[in-house]
């Protein structure tokens, strides 16, 4: 009897032993396939961080050329308006460089009267 009742305890413990073993397997192949998974997440991450870092990259890129021909507009008409001023002023002295040749006397009561009026206005109190 104690034979087979060896025999028995040994055919359980050996059932046993590779139900363990089955379920250590399914466990192994979960974790396997965890393990891939957050391998397959991560990866997926680290690109779409790239696609983000490369979409900012070109988009800085776009704002610094919009940036950089709007400067230059602005310089340009800068310059336009500069010369423009500069041509306005050439005439203006012209005009009064004539007017000064042909009225003196006129010329010379307006730069008197000027002169007062800012005295005036400097020594206000």
């Amino acid at each position: 009897m104690e034979q087979g009742s060896g025999r028995e305890m040994a055919q359980k413990a050996g059932e046993a032993s590779d139900k363990v073993a089955a379920n250590l397997q399914d466990k192994v192949e979960q974790g396997k396939a965890v393990w891939q998974d957050a391998k397959a997440a991560a990866g997926d991450a680290v690109n779409k961080a790239g696609s983000v870092a490369r979409d900012m990259s070109a988009a800085g890129a776009q704002a610094g050329e919009a940036i950089q021909g709007m400067a230059r507009q602005v310089g340009n008409q800068a310059g336009q308006y500069a010369t423009s001023l500069y041509e306005q002023g050439t005439n203006a002295g012209g005009y009064v460089s004539r007017y000064t040749a042909e009225q003196p006397w006129t010329a010379l009561l307006v730069a008197a009267a000027v002169g007062y009026g800012l005295a005036y206005l400097i020594h206000r109190p």
